[in-house]
C-alpha cells in the first residue's frame, strides 16, 4: 500500500487477509479506526477506534494506545498494508 493511499482512508490488512472475516483498518485523521467484519459475507459490523496516529514518515506511521493502563507504541511500514479487495460480487 502506498502512503497516498493510506491517507485517503482505503482499507487496509496488515501484513495480509488471514480469513474471511479479518478485520481491516483505515486512517481517519489522526487515528486508525477498526472494522470488525462479518466472517459469513465480510460485510462490516462494527467499527471502533484502534490507536492514536502521532508520527508519520515517507515509509511509516508510528501510533499508540493504552492497553489496561499501559501505553502501547507501535511502528507500521506502508509496504506491510495490504489494501482491502472484497471478495464477494454485487448482487450475491
Amino acid at each position: 500500500m502506498t502512503k497516498e493511499q493510506f491517507l485517503d482512508g482505503t482499507p487496509f490488512y496488515i501484513g495480509g487477509k488471514k480469513y474471511l472475516g479479518d478485520s481491516t483498518y483505515y486512517f481517519d485523521g489522526g487515528h486508525i479506526s477498526r472494522h470488525s467484519r462479518s466472517s459469513i459475507d465480510d460485510k462490516i459490523i462494527l467499527n471502533e477506534y484502534e490507536c492514536n496516529v502521532v508520527k508519520m514518515s515517507r515509509v511509516s506511521f508510528t501510533g499508540f494506545t493504552f492497553v489496561l493502563g499501559k501505553k502501547t507504541v507501535v511502528t507500521v511500514r506502508f509496504d506491510n498494508l495490504v489494501p482491502y479487495q472484497s471478495e464477494i460480487s454485487v448482487g450475491e
